[in-house]
């Protein structure tokens, strides 16, 4: 083991001590559980080096917390609003909304405008401050950095019929300020060039938001690196989900990308693994920055000869390391730790 991406940064709530979220956990958590486990880490294991610390960020994504700061301190122009104007304040728990039947949330819960720019900020201030107050971070990883997709999957805007994300009134009046185009609300005679459009300007608010966070590392741990939790395929991704990680990859925003590869079908693991080796490849230009494939730890508690079948497939179609996801899963299970012979 070599890295630790410890989540201190989730649903508005921190495990490290902060005024930017409500760090009630950290507390309770004896102060800084971060510090406490950066200290841990210091400490030589075998390979007479210490294990290496990622923070953890989710980074849109609230789940359920209503009451997050976040919320009360910017509003509700902050979440998300579907084409038809409805919130993801306004959506059942189940993420089926009602007035669009046949669709359901990919991710259920709350999510974060990634075209706000109060959102953004803030983002940017909690990278800051973690990477100001902890020196011996090895960097800052982000998860939920993308708008969320319904189910059924639809490849862009203009598909119909279609449920998607980001229209809040700030947002639109953005959009048309810097484009001059028309965003497709629901019902709205537009064309394909605003589809478009809007689905590419969409893409570069996230992107943007990567940049932030790689301008606060630049300025103050130009050392540290930057990783991110990214969606398998990496067509669908930078088509429902507007992440364009291949993209961050080839410009040298990201130094790691880790390829959420969470399925118990072997098979389907060894495709996707192969997949996003090839779309590095595929790039017009080589670079360093490495692909990392998550495997779901969690979904071979019983079997666990399974995940490292799967760990095998990720090294041989050439994955720079594998991650497990997660630790909660593994811990007081022996058997998720042998890895058992060919």
């Amino acid at each position: 083991m070599t890295d630790i991406y410890a989540q201190v940064y989730r649903s508005g709530r921190a495990w490290f001590p902060t005024r930017l979220a409500d760090d009630s956990p950290s507390q309770r958590a004896g102060g800084d559980p971060l510090g406490y486990l950066l200290a841990l880490a210091k400490r030589k294991g075998r390979a007479k080096r210490a294990i290496r610390v990622h923070a953890w960020i989710n980074s849109f994504a609230l789940a359920r917390n209503r009451e997050a700061p976040i919320l009360k301190e910017l509003g509700h122009e902050a979440v998300l609003r579907d084409q038809y104007g409805r919130s993801l304040l306004e959506y059942p728990r189940s993420g089926k909304p009602p007035w669009a039947k046949g669709f359901g949330l990919g991710t259920p819960g709350i999510f974060l405008d990634p075209a706000n720019l109060a959102v953004r900020r803030r983002l940017a201030a909690i990278v800051s401050e973690l990477l100001r107050r902890y020196p011996a971070l090895s960097g800052i990883h982000l998860d939920f950095i993308r708008y969320p997709y319904a189910l059924p999957i639809s490849p862009g805007s203009r598909f119909s019929p279609r449920l998607d994300f980001g229209y809040g009134k700030e947002s639109m009046a953005r959009f048309r300020a810097e484009t001059g185009r028309l965003p497709p609300t629901a019902g709205a005679a537009v064309s394909r060039r605003d589809y478009e459009a809007w689905d590419h300007w969409r893409r570069r608010q996230v992107s943007e938001t990567v940049r932030e966070a790689r301008g606060a590392i630049r300025a103050l741990r130009p050392g540290a690196r930057l990783s991110a939790a990214v969606l398998p395929w990496a067509e669908r991704a930078y088509l429902s989900a507007f992440q364009d990680w291949r993209g961050w990859l080839g410009e040298g925003l990201l130094d790691k990308a880790l390829v959420m590869n969470y399925s118990r079908d072997s098979r389907l693991a060894a495709q996707i693994s192969r997949s996003s080796i090839a779309a590095r490849r595929a790039e017009d230009k080589p670079y360093n920055q490495l692909i990392i494939i998550g495997l779901g730890a969690w979904l071979f508690t019983g079997r666990p000869a399974g995940i490292w079948r799967q760990w095998r497939d990720a090294r041989r179609a050439g994955a720079d390391g594998v991650a497990l996801f997660s630790y909660d899963q593994m811990a007081g299970r022996p058997g998720m730790w042998r890895f058992p012979s060919p």
